[in-house]
């Protein structure tokens, strides 16, 4: 026999029967959930050879009476290579709703063909209008084969239904658990590994019908409310076996013992408290059911000369167990938290709290386990522990020698603390500096602890270059103006879009008083010199002489500062060949900005044309203009070519502005 042991299935399994609760300082279980469990079995006529003695539908006719769970539903679909029977889900609490679906499982016959197509899509839309979780179990003993039948199907019909339905299983999160049944099994596993690998289910191989008993129980292993121990599956001599079993000490509502045999069962039972109690036998099976917990247990049965004999402990209880958190739960710092047993009730059995427990969390999405220090307390069981990483966690609690009995009790989120700015003071910097290197974790900070990452997403490459080395980041002026550098910012698990502001000015921003005034007094000395030697050209004269040219090319018009609470103004293009007057004012292009242009004084510039395609510049205004590096003086004319930029900037500094004299083409 392959059976395999899923410590996975079991925690994808347990949450369709259970849903987690926040952890806000409160007490939390694991909260019921309706779970529709429909059994999707194959009933072809094959089937016979492998399952002669019809034990599989015993088994599962035993296994529906023992689990009475308020929140199970099980249904029943069998199919060969058509649909033989068909039961939506029951609640198996319901003795009713339970017998009648017992008697389907019971008078559904085998014959015919396998169609494992048809079964799964007919038993996944058998669960059309349940609510809560749902999960297939899909059992065969081959792999779909239509030669003979006469449906009209194919196998390739067959393949179609597969694919849809499983596409379906995997987008509502419903997963198929398959099962190969039989010694000789007739199909290709790796089909029905496919099915259960693909919608999150778990695949199982069952050589014998009794071996189905422990893997249906598998589904529920760590459900608190259930504990199930294999007591033997051995081969006996004929004569009277006797097994001295006990319990595992824990408090149970009701006790089941399960024979299975390959062979008719003769007489079985157990002896508990100094009483015999026999069992219900029919043909291969048996059952013995005892209310409570006996303190003491043995099972006897009488065997036939090698006669192979399964025997199952099924216990079930009311208690849950209960985990108080004290807030939210973050990574990186130690947490503590309580567990004590409660029933409906709210009495708290003390037996339950004398084990030996141990305890770990596992992730709902990655392969991390996270150990638990865990304790005794005055009313239960004290707990610390400390996450590394952010994410949804399951609690199991384990007892018992090599902790063979694991429970989910609890499922909670630990959350993660983005990063944050910690720091926003603005860059400032000049033209011909040789720039800055700023360690980011001035500016940046976790509240984890965790180590910081930085990428850069954005930044302003007309005014600086920017470069990242680690924690440090380089920048170096390129050009005047203002921008934001923009990184990601990541501690592993999330992340911040952080900015630095960062503000590149001339020196003569930075200082404008003394150094402007020491250039216009050497100016000025110039100015005076100059005039000596020679005449200085007047504005009439250039206006009467450049009257007889005309404008070319245009003028482009950038504010690059402009007051706070002004809007930003786009790039203006000014075409100057139409205009045929002598001269024009940048007043009168940049009318439609009148504040900017009051500011700026540019009713006192003016434009002239010249030849060669030249243009005259002439100013008398207050304001700081510049033609290139060099700065221009009041009342004196300057020739510009195509390619020339004025700069001119406010009295006050608030406003900037740049005109580019181009050609227009």
């Amino acid at each position: 026999m392959g059976k395999k042991t899923l410590c996975a299935v079991a925690i994808s399994l347990i949450l369709f029967c259970t849903a987690s609760l926040n952890c806000q300082a409160q007490e939390t279980a694991m909260a019921k959930e309706d779970l529709n469990i429909v059994f999707a079995v194959d009933h072809s006529g094959s089937m016979n050879e492998q399952d002669a003695g019809q034990m599989i539908p015993k088994v599962l006719q035993i296994f529906t009476d023992t689990m009475h769970g308020e929140n199970i539903r099980i249904g029943y679909l069998a199919y060969n290579d058509t649909i033989v029977a068909r039961k939506t889900p029951v609640a198996v609490d319901q003795e009713e709703q339970r017998q009648a679906l017992k008697q389907t499982i019971a008078d559904t016959q085998n014959r015919g063909e396998t169609d494992i197509g048809l079964g799964l899509k007919e038993a996944y839309h058998l669960m059309d209008g349940c609510s809560g979780k749902k999960m297939v179990v899909l059992l065969s003993d081959g792999e779909t084969d239509l030669a003979r039948s006469d449906t009209g199907r194919t196998e390739q019909d067959s393949e179609r239904d597969i694919e849809e339905t499983v596409q379906l299983c995997r987008s509502e999160g419903t997963p198929v658990v398959t099962v190969a049944f039989g010694r000789d099994y007739e199909g290709e596993e790796a089909e029905l590994k496919r099915i259960s690998d693909q919608t999150g289910g778990e695949s199982y191989e069952a050589g014998r019908p009794e071996e189905l008993i422990s893997i249906l129980y598998d589904l529920f292993h760590t459900d608190f409310s259930y504990s199930v121990r294999e007591i033997t599956d051995s081969v006996y001599d004929g004569g009277s076996q006797r097994i001295n079993c006990g319990t595992d000490g824990m408090t149970y509502d009701e006790m089941t013992v399960l024979f299975f045999s390959d062979q008719e069962i003769q007489e079985a039972g157990v002896i508990s408290g100094g009483s015999r109690i026999l069992s219900e036998r029919k043909d291969n099976y048996a059952v013995v059911k005892l209310p409570g917990t006996p303190e003491d247990l043995a099972i006897e049965f009488e065997t036939k000369q090698k006669q192979q004999i399964s025997v199952f402990l099924v216990g079930r209880r009311n208690i849950t167990p209960m985990v108080e958190w004290d807030g939210d739960i973050y990574k990186n710092r130690e947490t503590e938290f309580q567990i004590h047993f409660a029933d409906d009730s709210g009495k708290q059995p003390s037996s339950y709290t004398g084990f030996q427990w141990t305890a770990e969390f596992q992730s709902m999405t990655d392969d991390i386990s996270v150990p638990v220090a865990l304790e005794m307390a005055e009313n239960g069981l004290l707990g610390k522990v400390t996450f590394t990483s952010a994410g949804k966690y399951s609690l199991y609690l384990s007892t018992g020698a090599n902790t063979e009995n694991t429970y989910e009790v609890s499922q909670i989120s630990v959350l993660n603390t983005l990063p944050v700015s910690v720091k926003n003071d603005r860059i400032e910097m000049l033209t011909r500096s040789g720039g800055q290197t700023l360690d980011l974790t001035a500016y940046f900070a976790d509240g984890d602890g965790d180590a910081l990452t930085f990428a850069l997403q954005e930044a302003p490459y007309d005014v600086v270059s920017v470069r990242i080395e680690g924690n440090d980041l380089h920048i170096v002026p390129q050009g005047r103006g203002t921008g934001d550098i923009v990184l990601l910012v990541s501690d592993g698990e999330g992340s911040l879009m952080g900015r630095i502001t960062v503000r590149v000015r001339s020196w003569m921003e930075v200082y404008p008083a003394v150094p402007l005034f020491l250039v216009c007094l050497a100016l000025f000395a110039i100015f005076k010199i100059y005039r000596r030697k020679r005449k200085v050209i007047t504005v009439p004269e250039t206006v009467e002489e450049k009257n007889r040219c005309y404008f070319t090319g245009k003028v482009n018009v950038y504010f690059t500062l402009v007051p706070n609470g002004t809007e930003e103004i786009p790039p203006l293009t000014f075409m100057l060949h139409p205009i045929r007057e002598g001269k024009i004012t940048v007043g009168d292009m940049l009318k439609n900005y009148a504040e900017l242009s009051a500011l700026l004084e540019l009713d006192h510039m003016f434009l002239y044309p010249a030849d060669n395609r030249k243009i005259i510049f002439y100013h008398n205004s207050k304001a700081s203009v510049m033609i290139g590096n060099s700065i221009v003086c009041r009342r004196m004319q300057y020739a510009l070519s195509y390619g020339s930029v004025i700069y001119v900037t406010s009295q006050d500094g608030s406003c900037e502005m740049e005109m580019h004299y181009v050609s227009t083409n």
